[in-house]
């Protein structure tokens, strides 16, 4: 009986550690439909036609996919206050056509807007 306690409790811590690390843990979205909503939101932003300050403006543009398949903007993060404005106005509520892309799922996207000459 002392055995079969001994030989329970070995199991269960087992199963204890083993099934937590065998867990779906995949937090980063399918990077193929990412790479695709990217390239749509490049699109819709078009060409813009701001004087920068300097040559090259980075952002970080947190969307995410309402039931309409409609683009919300979370936030932008640049330092630039124009660039803020131009990519919410030009994103917020345009509808996407991109599959793989979960509904409700906050997505950052990485932006680099250059000066034209």
């Amino acid at each position: 009986m002392k055995n079969l306690k001994k030989i329970i409790a070995v199991i269960a811590l087992g199963l204890l550690t083993v099934l937590p690390a065998s867990a779906n843990t995949n937090s980063e979205p399918n990077t193929k439909a990412k790479k695709v909503l990217r390239t749509e939101i490049v699109s819709l932003l078009g060409t813009h036609s701001y004087d920068f300050s300097t040559k090259v403006v980075e952002a970080q543009v947190s969307v995410i996919l309402n039931n309409k398949s409609e683009l919300i903007v979370i936030s932008v993060n640049s330092n630039n206050e124009e660039v803020t404005n131009y990519v919410k106005s030009k994103l917020n509520y345009k509808k996407v056509t991109v599959k793989g892309i979960k509904k409700g799922t906050v997505y950052r996207i990485p932006l680099k807007m250059i000066q034209s000459s």
